[in-house]
């Protein structure tokens, strides 16, 4: 009688991504080959899995893309603050993905994600206090400035508390 537990695959450490080979490979393959731009970085595109909503618009590099696909939470590369960040690590907002997409010439990202409620919020997305990045709207032919979202989900001082505005003029 055999009583040795079966064994389980560990999860990876590490992902590969593959060389670019070919057209074909790249549109149409099962190959993960992204394409970063010249700054290492590959444009994301994040919503709410349930509504569709645009939540933000981000950048990864390579660690960040493969943090993400590994550990099933969104992390992106801070162009102001040239660092990694895990979403929600300091504020609660983490972002657990849903589906992740690649689009067909594999130089940008989709992720589909639930949202966390923060300690001091409801669920929500931007680090201003609104639920989405996209909480203003832009007329047409004038270009004035209008809200989507007239009230904020949370208060930023709450969350972040002296931390350094990411925002650079």
């Amino acid at each position: 009688m055999n009583t040795s537990k079966p064994t389980q695959t560990p999860t990876p450490q590490t992902l590969h991504f593959e060389s670019r080979i070919s057209v074909e490979q790249v549109e149409e393959g099962y190959d993960l080959a992204p394409k970063f731009d010249r700054d290492g970085l590959i444009t994301c595109v994040t919503t709410d899995a349930a509504t569709g909503e645009v939540l933000m618009v981000g950048y990864m590099n390579p660690e960040a893309l493969e943090r993400t696909i590994l550990s099933g939470e969104a992390h992106y590369w801070s162009r102001s603050r040239q660092v990694l960040w895990h979403k929600g690590a300091s504020s609660g907002l983490v972002q657990k993905v849903i589906e992740i997409r690649i689009d067909d010439d594999q130089d940008a990202v989709w992720l589909r994600v639930s949202l966390s409620a923060g300690i001091h919020s409801a669920p929500a997305s931007c680090h201003v206090g609104y639920r989405s990045c996209f909480y203003r709207t832009v007329a047409l032919q004038s270009g004035k400035i209008g809200y989507a979202e007239t009230e904020k989900t949370f208060d930023p001082k709450l969350v972040y508390g002296d931390a350094p505005n990411p925002t650079l003029l």
